[in-house]
């Protein structure tokens, strides 16, 4: 699951049409493009979200928040809103009708002690379940 994409600097980078086309493309082959070391302005980063379908703001709005399209999760409440997600993990756009086709994250700073964070397609916790189990969630 995923692909790292190195020496591209979105910020200095120009959102073509060949561009979005080859994130699609990795999208749909990687499942998840990691992008080190960027530095996005809210606005950078709802025009490369726009440029890959419409956004859907359906969410709190943090006054933290760079863009009022961006939901701002943190630790700090002062910085961004928090106990997001059911029980320290969840799947984004469960409450959607259909799920996001895709989905941006821009993470400025991480734990780097006593945290993991793994990302899935929604499909993948299924592969953890029982057999004969996975009727039952397919039906879902």
């Amino acid at each position: 699951l995923g692909v790292e994409c190195v020496e591209l600097d979105l910020s200095q980078t120009k959102l073509s049409l060949s561009l979005i086309t080859q994130l699609k493309q990795d999208l749909i082959d990687h499942r998840f493009i990691l992008f080190r070391n960027q530095t996005l302005s809210g606005q950078l980063q709802v025009d490369i979200s726009n440029a890959l379908g419409a956004v859907q703001s359906t969410f709190y709005k943090h006054p933290a928040s760079p863009h009022p399209d961006i939901f701002r999760v943190s630790n700090d409440p002062s910085q961004g809103c928090q106990n997001v997600g059911r029980s320290g993990w969840h799947i984004d756009g469960t409450f959607q009708p259909r799920l996001f086709q895709y989905q941006t994250m821009y993470f400025p700073s991480v734990a780097t002690r006593g945290r993991e964070y793994l990302f899935h397609t929604p499909q993948g916790p299924l592969r953890w379940v029982g057999v004969g189990e996975d009727d039952y969630y397919n039906r879902l």
